[in-house]
């Protein structure tokens, strides 16, 4: 099984809810649909939980400092 990359996993995501707005789904065909874009979404914050577990690890051995965009420049 290929592994799941961040953006490979948003690309999937993304198409999913396109085909679920789209509306030409049945229910049931919707409901899978959405299940599945769950299962995605957790797997992708797992990705973004994972990746900045490794950045924290960088900054506290201060081997790097990555850029945090979450702060911005006064």
């Amino acid at each position: 099984m290929k592994k799941l990359t961040y953006e490979s996993g948003v690309e999937e995501l993304t198409h999913l809810i396109a085909r679920i707005e789209d509306g030409q789904l049945t229910l049931e065909e919707t409901v899978k649909a959405y299940e599945k874009g769950a299962a995605l979404a957790e797997k992708l914050s797992a990705l973004l939980q994972e990746g900045k577990g490794r950045i924290l690890k960088l900054q506290e051995s201060g081997e790097q400092v990555p850029f945090d965009g979450e702060e911005e420049a006064e």
